[in-house]
């Protein structure tokens, strides 16, 4: 099949019960732009049942051009419908001066792109197909970058995560917990699976400043002097500064930088108060907490977790946010499981299906 920058072909829709103005309508297309593959059909469900073989034929509907009075399903319905099962669409609306009510309906419901009155000006209709076309390309190839950043964030992300677990397999299992004590925090807040995979993605990447610290002092067995923990608070920024290199999500440079800033405000670095710290370093916030009052330490034993708990619940609105230490607490059994040893019935499905 015929292929532009490696991207499937581009369909044009045009739509009209009258014949004659679809055949009109189709032939400007065809001739103004032909890079562009141009089809037609008379009615709205026609036009549904045309747009999905386009699709599983291995092409790409990008434009929607209907007229708004025909008989059956209107024109601003048939781009409602339309956009449901193709969210990219671009749709073009030709309308008579008295369709105002169909036009406000197309704009709130089909996200439409242009409306065109009839009768139009070739000139206008061409270049707002072009344009429509042009913003769709876009949209793809931007959509197609940002699939291979991830990609290579995860495969990043995958290194480290190997190397870890050579070097120090108990911080290996730590970030692991914390992936997954944060993706279920996250899920509880309602968060969009989408975000919910970033947390399980980049959480583990909460502590890789630490790289940057001297041994000596992250494995001290007694209490660190305040010119060593000066040294320590130092790995958040060096963990943002590690990933400057590649254009990493935001999201994952935030969760980094800013995990262990309080909801007081007496945290470290920025010291940012409330809601005005990130989301994912807050959520972080309390998953890091609570593996390491869980998980012994050169300095210090682990905690029971009903002690964890207490602790954590005891520090809303001073450490943590109120609203994620709820959250904990109402899935409080299933971090219970989890610190317990029992983490793949409970972090498996945070994995990005893809």
């Amino acid at each position: 099949m015929y292929r532009i920058d490696g991207m499937a072909e581009r369909y044009v829709l045009c739509v009209d019960d009258e014949a004659i103005i679809t055949e009109s309508l189709k032939r400007e297309l065809r001739h103004e732009l032909p890079h562009l593959r141009v089809e037609a059909a008379y009615s709205g469900e026609t036009a549904l049942s045309l747009l999905a073989e386009i699709s599983q034929d291995g092409g790409e509907p990008a434009v929607l051009v209907t007229d708004e009075r025909m008989p059956g399903m209107k024109g601003h319905i048939l781009l409602r419908e339309a956009r449901k099962a193709f969210p990219r669409l671009y749709g073009i609306l030709l309308t008579g001066y008295s369709d105002i009510d169909a036009i406000a309906q197309a704009v709130n419901e089909a996200g439409l792109f242009r409306y065109i009155h009839k009768p139009w000006e070739r000139r206008d209709l061409v270049m707002s197909v072009r344009r429509a076309a042009e913003l769709y390309d876009r949209e793809a190839e931007l959509e197609l970058l940002r699939r291979k950043v991830e990609e290579l964030n995860t495969a990043l992300i995958a290194a480290l995560e190997n190397q870890a677990r050579d070097w120090d397999p108990d911080s290996f299992c730590h970030v692991q917990r914390v992936a997954c004590y944060a993706a279920l925090l996250g899920r509880k807040l309602g968060l969009a699976e989408a975000e919910v995979r970033k947390l399980y993605t980049y959480a583990p990447l909460h502590d890789i400043g630490k790289a940057g610290i001297p041994h000596e002092i992250l494995d001290k067995p007694g209490r660190l002097t305040p010119e060593e923990f000066e040294v320590v608070k130092r790995h958040v920024e060096i963990g943002t500064n590690l990933l400057k290199s590649i254009d990493i999500d935001e999201f994952a440079k935030d969760l980094i930088l800013y995990h262990h800033e309080r909801w007081d405000g007496k945290g470290y670095l920025a010291e940012m108060v409330g809601a005005r710290i990130p989301l994912s370093a807050r959520i972080t916030a309390v998953a890091d907490s609570l593996d390491a009052m869980l998980t012994k330490r050169p300095y210090k034993d682990a905690l029971p977790f009903d002690e964890v708990a207490r602790e954590i619940e005891a520090d809303s609105g001073k450490r943590f946010d109120p609203a994620v230490v709820e959250a904990f607490r109402t899935e409080k059994d299933s971090f219970r499981q989890i610190s317990a040893g029992d983490a793949s019935r409970h972090c498996g499905k945070f994995r990005d299906p893809a």
